[in-house]
């Protein structure tokens, strides 16, 4: 309980009943918005995990084939910042210690003597701090999740600028080649009639 909340006369019976009903109605409707949450992270991360593996194998494919360097480095960037994307989502998931509405029966044992007005003021001011705490968590792991999203998001670019870059520096690329027209089939028709 926080010192406020101690301050504050104990309400009536009706006033305290009321209280308590809300404080479950909050907190049922927290963990309802967890587990949602929870559904959510963990679809994105299986959908991020399974596109990098995709990207990543097409990309060892290809250079396999080809040898083009530069395909290879950008697959790689891009599947392992989506890869990393995904488990930022998977963590985002992760289970925390939530609080539940409702309490064990043994928890009012202490108190079963105490008027019931001052006995149900005090479990809904422990609502009120689980439900902090709980808001505590809900923003916590929203903001993992949208930072693993966003991550997964803009790997594919990242990747494609990796490309971009390491094409102009590896000149003797597959697609370097294929633009200046060096290893296209008139070239190479041509070469093999000039030599001797």
């Amino acid at each position: 309980m926080t010192d406020q909340n101690s301050e504050m006369t104990v309400p009536s019976l009706e006033m305290a009943e009321r209280l308590l009903q809300q404080g479950e109605t909050f907190l049922q409707a927290q963990f309802e918005a967890a587990i949602a949450a929870d559904q959510r992270a963990m679809t994105m991360a299986a959908f991020f995990a399974s596109v990098a593996a995709a990207i990543g194998a097409g990309a060892i494919a290809y250079w396999d084939k080809s040898g083009d360097l530069p395909i290879l480095i950008a697959g790689l960037v891009g599947s392992g910042l989506m890869a990393i994307g995904a488990c930022i989502c998977l963590w985002a998931a992760r289970p925390v210690d939530f609080f539940y509405p409702g309490t064990h029966p043994e928890c009012w044992y202490s108190v079963l003597n105490r008027p019931l007005n001052e006995v149900l003021w005090g479990e809904a001011q422990n609502y009120q701090d689980n439900i902090e705490k709980n808001g505590t968590f809900l923003t916590q792991n929203s903001k993992a999740l949208i930072y693993g999203a966003s991550l997964s998001a803009v790997a594919p670019m990242v990747g494609i600028a990796a490309w971009l870059f390491f094409t102009a520096i590896y000149p003797s690329s597959p697609a370097v080649a294929a633009l200046d027209g060096s290893r296209s089939p008139l070239f190479l028709d041509a070469y093999q009639h000039s030599s001797p």
